[in-house]
């Protein structure tokens, strides 16, 4: 069987100066052999190590652990990401314990990556607790169902879901730690570019994603004539960075391509197709009169449409703008969850805790799908929900900035706040509303405090679940 290997190998090192001699066909069959060999390589590298742990060849090896004994035999000049190799040795390890078998058969069976089982096992662990009725191996079987193009990410957003479904409190409270945690950092490439690398909760990420997608899709030029469309054209290659000819390759986070088991938890694909002039609309250039496509690609789209929301966020602080709502973020939840105080689904698949969907629910425009049992919508949430010009100019000049006891934010830093929320009937009026900054705002939908509006100020109440219909739960 080595042997057989070993020429193997071989032969995969001979391809690359072979492939001239390969029809098309025989080249797109050669790469899904290569990439089941990726795959199931890692898988059986992974079965192979975990056995030499049981057998004692790693403790009597001089490497201090698994991981190292792993890297010590990597040959032949072939790199293997160190991150990789962890995860391999860390499913080793586990799959040794009785109670992981299900992994290992998983893994002996080629049904599952390396990497999903690696998420798998450290999320069934967080699972556990929430539904103690469900033994180990039925956990770990819910994540093996889901579709394997979900890959890691999908196995963790099923966790999300069902700690969202069955222990909200936790949910919340896992959600207001990462939210201490977040961070934005910047650094400049070798190319003098700036790189933004953000790690942000669940709930602020979903803002953040929901606006910069609502202003990124493709924005023709639509000339009158010949003679305007040069103009589009040069506007249309400025939008695109200069030369209106460079598309690097991108993933569309809207795509429906669903399977397997995913499709029923709600669960989606990583990846997408790449967006198109057909799918987006862009248009092309083909005469007089036609649409000018939008030669940005999809990453230069958002980068447009996050630097145009910092501008009008900037305007709204140095007050020469007025602040209307949050970001339009689309929420899914069954009419027992809202009736339960659950959270929510966005509609890009994020879930968010019981405190961010309340809050979205009083400064987001936010379009509302109360769902039924069999999945209709009952009732769909209108933009007269939020406060109107009038009323936030009103809430302003009553407030001055944040009502929370003890914040100084201004108003431009602030959003509209109902007092009693509008999903437990409050209303949109000056008696209803108070300015409260982000971070407050998230702080009285979590603690389920509650407020006394005056003519002239706004008095809290921190006793926690004072708020109009908090139903029990940390939101």
């Amino acid at each position: 069987m080595l042997a057989i290997l070993r020429a193997a190998a071989r032969v995969v090192d001979e391809v690359p100066g072979a492939m001239h001699q390969l029809g098309e066909e025989q080249e797109n069959e050669l790469v899904s052999v290569l990439l089941r060999l990726h795959g199931r390589s890692a898988q059986v590298a992974t079965i192979v190590t975990s056995d030499a742990v049981g057998r004692g060849t790693v403790e009597k090896a001089p490497a201090a652990t698994t991981s190292q004994w792993l890297m010590g035999h990597l040959a032949g000049g072939v790199p293997v990401e160190p991150k990789t190799v962890r995860a391999m040795a860390s499913v080793a390890d586990a799959c040794r314990a009785r109670k992981n078998q299900v992994i290992a058969r998983a893994l002996r069976d080629g049904a599952c990556s390396v990497e999903s089982a690696r998420t798998a096992l450290t999320q069934a662990d967080k699972v556990g607790p929430v539904i103690p009725t469900a033994d180990r191996d039925e956990i770990l079987g819910w994540f093996l169902q889901l579709d394997p193009a979900l890959g890691a990410a999908g196995v963790t957003q099923l966790t999300r879901r069902i700690i969202a479904k069955f222990a909200p409190d936790e949910l919340s409270d896992k959600d207001e730690k990462l939210e201490k945690t977040e961070s934005l950092t910047w650094s400049t490439t070798a190319t003098g570019m700036s790189r933004l690398v953000a790690e942000l909760s669940p709930a602020n990420a979903a803002i953040l994603k929901e606006a910069i997608t609502a202003k990124s899709a493709p924005r023709p030029a639509k000339p009158a004539d010949d003679k305007v469309g040069d103009a589009g054209r040069v506007a249309a290659e400025e939008r695109s960075g200069g030369d209106g000819v460079s598309r690097p390759d991108d993933v569309s986070t809207g795509s429906s391509r669903t399977g397997g088991t995913g499709a029923a938890f709600g669960l989606r694909p990583d990846g997408g197709q790449e967006e198109s002039d057909a799918s987006t609309g862009s248009g092309s250039a083909t005469g007089s009169g036609d649409a000018v496509r939008d030669e940005r690609s999809p990453g230069k789209r958002r980068a447009d449409a996050l630097m145009e929301l910092v501008g009008a966020g900037a305007r709204v602080a140095s007050g020469e703008g007025t602040q209307a709502s949050a970001a339009t973020v689309l929420l899914t939840m069954s009419l027992q969850d809202l009736l339960a105080g659950h959270g929510a689904t966005t509609g890009n698949g994020d879930i968010v805790d019981a405190g961010a969907a309340r809050r979205f629910a009083c400064s987001a425009d936010l379009i509302p799908a109360v769902l039924g049992g069999l999945s209709q919508p009952l009732d769909v949430g209108r933009r007269e929900r939020l406060a109107t010009k009038a009323i936030r100019a009103a809430v302003i000049l009553r407030d001055g900035g944040c009502t929370f006891p003890g914040c100084d934010r201004p108003p431009g830093f602030c959003e509209i706040h109902h007092v009693t929320p509008w999903w437990a009937g409050g209303d949109t009026s000056l008696a209803d509303s108070a300015l409260l900054c982000g971070r407050h705002h998230q702080t009285v939908h979590r603690q389920g405090y509650t407020a006394e509006v005056h003519p002239d100020r706004v008095e809290w109440d921190l006793t926690p679940g004072r708020m109009p219909g908090h139903h029990n739960t940390a939101a």
